[in-house]
């Protein structure tokens, strides 16, 4: 693996996508995770400092000035009397990117035509993810992503805040330059949300609660886990650039997430009694979750799902887990009013991705854009209390019934 991981880290380094320092420091941190005791590495003895030098290509002063450096960003790295370094914890929790490539790395396919991960920007904390990548936007390439511990300024749909908290959670950006039509830019935020309901629902514990509100809200039974936004810049006939931000709560406490919203919006929160509360991975699955491998997952996926956008897949998945279709439904104008703008029941995921809704007349409306609410809760209870998300059968017949008969 670390062979792999080597030829990766110097094919960035020559593309210009990875300084050669941090390059150092990823090879020397994974090096080192085999010093770990048990299962998390090989047991190894400690490394001394001329052996990582060797194996690295450094001096001895170098791997030092690098330890160091590692040690700052939290690395538990403890020095053996005669004997050199080891780690002394995982750091698969961490998400600066000494700790974060040699997951990211790894999980990427080196024949891919782009990859989501380099370059990799981390900040400790910034006011938003999306604000930073777009300012970089028109000189980085795509895939480059942008990753903070604590987001303070953070933006969701419709001017919403999001919060994350310190050291929590996985909030980050991924800047995209797509072969889209600007009439189909949608499509990459439906996708986005799709990959990251993907990548949950494969976890031990969470199959079959993995639900998505339309249009990018990705939900554990009937609470909201993670969002997406999609912002961009673009002329009529192309997309210039767009960056894809997504917030997920890995180990945060739901209730925190509440009390952290401005007051004016945690009351609009509690109002709406469909809108989903917050939940976390954490809360969900009763453990704290490292963030690093959930990572370097998730923009795996990503990358599979945003490498030329397959309508037909993007909306199969989104109709196979749309928590919506055949539930009693408002849509909302906004912040700041929040007011009821249309009601009726979902009938599903049309062909262009927007939300069909059959009014209280009868007639069949398409919604491009808006904020949902459930009116009614429904759903099976699992044996933890949440909600199984309900599978969708005949959600494709209902939506073949509305086209055909327009």
């Amino acid at each position: 693996m670390q062979d792999v991981l080597t030829q990766k880290l110097e094919k960035a380094v020559s593309r210009g996508l990875l300084g050669l320092g941090c390059a150092h420091r990823v090879s020397l941190a994974a090096r080192l995770v085999t010093t770990l005791p048990g299962d998390e590495g090989g047991a190894t003895e400690a490394l001394s400092g001329q052996a990582l030098g060797k194996e690295l290509g450094l001096s001895r002063a170098a791997v030092h000035k690098h330890i160091e450096q590692l040690r700052a960003l939290g690395v538990a790295i403890e020095p053996v009397a005669g004997a050199g370094y080891r780690l002394a914890r995982p750091f698969a929790d961490l998400v600066a990117a000494e700790t974060a490539l040699p997951y990211v790395l790894r999980s990427m396919d080196a024949g891919a035509a782009w990859s989501a991960g380099l370059p990799y920007h981390y900040f400790s904390a910034c006011d938003s993810t999306n604000r930073v990548l777009k300012r970089k936007a028109a000189s980085s390439p795509a895939g480059t992503v942008v990753v903070t511990d604590e987001q303070t300024g953070g933006r969701g749909r419709l001017g919403r805040t999001w919060v994350s908290g310190p050291g929590k959670d996985l909030t980050f950006s991924v800047l995209l330059r797509p072969a889209v039509e600007p009439a189909r830019a949608h499509l990459l935020s439906l996708a986005g949300a799709l990959a990251v309901a993907e990548v949950l629902e494969s976890m031990a514990g969470l199959e079959g609660f993995v639900g998505i509100k339309w249009p990018n809200d990705v939900l554990l039974g009937n609470r909201k886990v993670c969002g997406v936004l999609l912002e961009g810049s673009m002329d009529p006939d192309r997309i210039e650039w767009a960056v894809a931000g997504i917030g997920l709560n890995v180990n945060s406490d739901p209730d925190a997430l509440v009390a952290c919203l401005p007051e004016e919006q945690a009351s609009r929160a509690s109002e709406w009694r469909g809108k989903p509360r917050p939940t976390s991975l954490r809360a969900a699955l009763g453990c704290d979750l490292a963030r690093a491998p959930l990572l370097a997952r998730i923009l795996t996926r990503l990358t599979e799902r945003w490498s030329g956008v397959d309508d037909d897949a993007v909306l199969a998945g989104l109709r196979e887990r749309d928590v919506l279709a055949g539930r009693r439904v408002t849509v909302l104008s906004g912040p700041p009013r929040d007011e009821p703008v249309l009601s009726g029941e979902a009938l599903g995921i049309g062909a262009e991705g927007q939300l069909l809704i059959e009014d209280s007349s009868g007639e069949t409306v398409a919604v491009f854009a808006g904020d949902v609410t459930v009116r009614e809760a429904g759903g099976d209870r699992g044996p933890t209390g949440r909600t199984r998300r309900r599978r969708q059968p005949s959600t494709a017949s209902r939506l073949t019934s509305s086209e055909d008969h327009g």
